[in-house]
């Protein structure tokens, strides 16, 4: 990656499972795709962990050259029970960012929601229970052709109708949370802090950044990040966006950057480079479940069509 000093892959699920609550959402790896994954990066570029990016973002240091820094959205419970323990036996350092109220399984994320509805639909699909699905988006302004996609469409700021879906499809998302337990709990947080991996804020409950007020934006952003200081005493303070960072104004980043409240933040712009200093752009490796040299030639590819540096107006 000439000129570019580290790479920033990210994940949210490996599994060997289909998992209602993630598979009618995105693809996913599995375990060995994810060695693999792992295997070819360490051939081609240096792990680092987030303190090393810190400190070099610090002039404390300089990260070697060809380096990664690799990190998880959402906070699942795979993370502990799965992608850990490879990372740890391949000595892969990485970042977990969590949001702060579904941490110990307290709230099901709208998306989850999304997705076990979908999964009960395509499963079961009575006609009776579609047509009421159908009439109860429209009643909220959400409508499509097709149930699935309308129900794929919903956003953060009309999820409640995501609970009125559930009781016409008899989806119980309290008894999901109670016995499927899919995110992590403190203890596990906890051990992976023991571990040497780092955690950082992901939004409090995942919403579209783009559709927030500016307001909202920082509540969401430093309410996650306290949490995770409150809760584990972290001593650094790490966020990235859920979804992305489009919308997302410089006034945003000057309040929670340049002000002291965060230290480091991520996009999902993919490698290109960012012009706010402490703001870098991360790119997935789950995408089609390409191999990770065929989503490199494709980032590079699409910077070379765009602009390498996304460019904010002060």
């Amino acid at each position: 990656m000439a000129g570019r000093p580290v790479i920033l892959p990210y994940y949210h699920m490996v599994s060997d499972e289909s998992l209602p609550h993630v598979r009618p959402l995105y693809r996913y790896k599995n375990i060995s795709q994810f060695k693999q994954d792992l295997d070819f990066l360490l051939t081609q570029f240096k792990p680092v962990s987030l303190q090393d990016l810190l400190n070099s973002f610090g002039g404390k240091t300089t990260l070697p050259p060809r380096s990664f820094l690799l990190s998880f959205d959402d906070g699942f419970r795979e993370m502990a029970e799965v992608v850990a323990p490879i990372l740890k036996a391949k000595g892969v350092p990485a970042v977990f960012f969590l949001n702060s109220a579904f941490v110990d399984n307290h709230e099901l994320c709208f998306q989850q929601k999304i997705a076990l509805l979908v999964d009960r639909l395509e499963k079961l699909p009575t006609i009776g229970v579609m047509e009421n699905v159908q009439e109860r988006l429209r009643a909220k302004n959400i409508s499509g052709v097709e149930i699935i996609p309308a129900l794929k469409s919903v956003r953060y700021q009309n999820r409640s109708v995501l609970d009125e879906v559930a009781a016409l499809c008899d989806v119980q998302f309290d008894v999901f949370l109670r016995k499927q337990k899919p995110y992590l709990t403190s203890a596990q947080i906890g051990s992976l802090l023991r571990d040497g991996f780092a955690i950082g804020g992901h939004s409090v409950d995942h919403p579209f950044y783009g559709d927030l007020t500016l307001a909202e934006q920082l509540h969401q952003t430093s309410e996650s990040v306290n949490f995770l200081q409150k809760m584990f005493d972290v001593k650094y303070r790490a966020f990235a966006f859920p979804h992305s960072d489009t919308g997302v104004s410089p006034e945003f980043f000057q309040r929670s950057l340049a002000d002291g409240g965060l230290q480091i933040s991520f996009g999902t712009g993919g490698l290109l480079r960012d012009s706010r200093r402490g703001h870098f752009q991360r790119f997935s490796l789950e995408k089609n479940c390409d191999h990770p040299r065929q989503v490199l030639i494709w980032q590079l590819a699409r910077r070379c069509f765009l602009k390498p540096t996304i460019h904010r107006t002060e």
